[in-house]
């Protein structure tokens, strides 16, 4: 058995030259060239990928080895998990010849070998260069093209591997930080097996996920529950990452920017954890994608206003004015092409390497630091109790608010979420739902004002002809909103927080 580790990136054509050149001034020890024709199998109820496996017969040179791949973890690019390679004589595997360690007592390993099928193939080129950084430091750098063949569908590879040989984790993402300097490169999240999953039909199509909880559980330290927060961010944000450039959906961008506001939220939450750990300067960096991204607030009001909200727009005075300006501030929106080159930028693509090496190589600088090991249901009480006083400080039960104590609320009402986001686990399921629900609610309301504010906006800036009466309009639409939202709030504030 061996236990892989390496960096995977999806990258543009034109990065080979480039590549070559960076390693070029690098002491490479070997370099290789391999036709490599490849064969995953698994049964017609996908057994291997049940257990997050895979089981491949790899031919180069004439020669035929068989891998199994074991479930691992991933950490952004980061890809850690254990393999067993064989040599065999023949394009069909032997699974009695792989050790009897890594199959779960009662399986039958003879019907196994019989269910057997082929799924899919890969087909690729691969260069190799075998760089020696520093003493005791090895690593492989792999680009692989070709193709991944299943029912008749092919999808490209072009794909960069930083594969260790030898010495520790930190010299893969030095070298990774060297080749990514130039748009192109994306950190990959998923393997050619995944990929090969996916073409053919074995695996679910992806679609936009709403953010869960954080994966915490009550015997864990805060610095488990830092972690856990942020490892479950950058799946998130990956996930939706992959998603747009496939579908190019609004709401996977969305999800992706929710993903970068946990990062930031949790950055705060576990103040004291984080500043005892080694030091990292993504902040700036993630504030630059936030700002990257602004414009989606303004692209969903617009999207809405052009399918849920269009009877609202035929019964507004100055319609005609009103439907060309979103039509105006539509066309202005950055374009799909536009969004896939920031999300391929040189950037963007070191932004999630920095977040990937810092969870994977932390260090405890400040030892001896209480804020390490409290547990996390201390740090979540405190952390809840503090939101929920500041909610409430702009919410009394009883007292009515008008638009602008709304439009203050939002944001902090978005805060207290994203700390439930962070510690709702730990607790009773019923009641953390339940008390989240109006808030939830409120929360989807207040999206109605947002598109009012935003005809209120435009409304000033297009100098509408019959402006007193459109203003009259608006404030007759928005009344009901609020005595809506007062309602939802007044439920909330009545209810007992789950974490007392």
């Amino acid at each position: 058995m061996s236990n892989e580790v390496e960096l995977k990136f999806l990258v543009a054509d034109d990065v080979f030259s480039h590549l070559e050149q960076t390693l070029s001034v690098l002491e490479v020890i070997k370099q290789q060239d391999q036709q490599l024709e490849n064969i995953y199998l698994d049964t017609a109820d996908q057994h291997f990928q049940s257990l997050y496996c895979s089981l491949r017969i790899r031919t180069y040179n004439g020669q035929h080895e068989q891998t199994i791949k074991l479930a691992g973890q991933v950490i952004g690019g980061l890809h850690q998990r254990p393999e067993y390679t064989l040599p065999t004589n023949d394009t069909w595997p032997d699974l009695r010849a792989f050790p009897k360690e890594i199959w779960p007592a009662d399986l039958d390993v003879g019907a196994l070998q019989q269910s057997l099928q082929t799924l899919f193939r890969t087909d690729f080129h691969r260069r190799t260069w075998t760089v020696s950084l520093q003493k005791d430091s090895v690593i492989e750098v792999a680009y692989d093209i070709g193709f991944i063949d299943a029912n008749g569908q092919r999808e490209p590879i072009n794909e960069v591997e930083l594969e260790i040989i030898n010495g520790p984790v930190e010299p893969l993402f030095e070298l990774a930080k060297r080749l990514v300097t130039r748009p192109g490169w994306q950190l990959g999240s998923i393997s050619k097996a995944q990929r090969g999953y996916r073409l053919a039909g074995l695996s679910s199509d992806p679609d936009v996920r709403r953010m869960g909880f954080v994966p915490v559980v009550s015997d864990m330290t805060a610095r488990d529950g830092l972690q856990a927060a942020l490892r479950y961010a950058l799946r998130h944000w990956q996930y939706h990452e992959q998603l747009y450039l496939q579908q190019q959906s609004i709401g996977a961008l969305l999800q992706l920017r929710s993903a970068i506001s946990l990062i930031q939220h949790t950055r705060l939450l576990y103040g004291q954890v984080y500043e005892a750990l080694t030091p990292v300067d993504w902040e700036m960096d993630l504030q630059w994608l936030v700002e990257q991204f602004s414009w989606l607030d303004e692209a969903l009001v617009l999207q809405r206003m052009q399918f849920e909200y269009r009877q609202m727009l035929r019964n507004a005075p100055c319609q005609h004015e009103l439907t060309s300006e979103v039509e105006r501030h539509d066309a202005a929106l950055p374009t799909i092409e536009q969004t896939k080159a920031l999300l391929l930028s040189a950037r963007y693509c070191q932004t999630l390497l920095k977040l990937s090496s810092w969870l994977a190589l932390h260090q405890v600088v400040v030892p001896d630091s209480p804020a390490l090991v409290q547990p996390i249901h201390s740090l979540a009480g405190v952390a809840l109790d503090n939101s929920w006083q500041e909610l409430l400080s702009l919410s009394r039960l009883g007292e009515s608010l008008d638009h602008a104590s709304y439009q203050r609320l939002r944001e902090l009402l978005r805060h207290n979420l994203q700390v439930g986001v962070c510690f709702a686990a730990l607790f009773d399921t019923e009641r953390q739902q339940g008390f989240r629900l109006p808030w939830l609610n409120m929360l989807g309301r207040l999206s109605d004002l947002e598109h009012i504010e935003w005809i209120f906006e435009a409304a000033n800036n297009m100098g509408c002809p019959h402006q007193q009466e459109l203003n009259d309009w608006l404030q007759q639409e928005l009344k009901p909103r609020l005595i809506e939202l007062d309602q939802i709030r007044q439920r909330g504030i009545g209810m007992q927080p789950y974490w007392e």
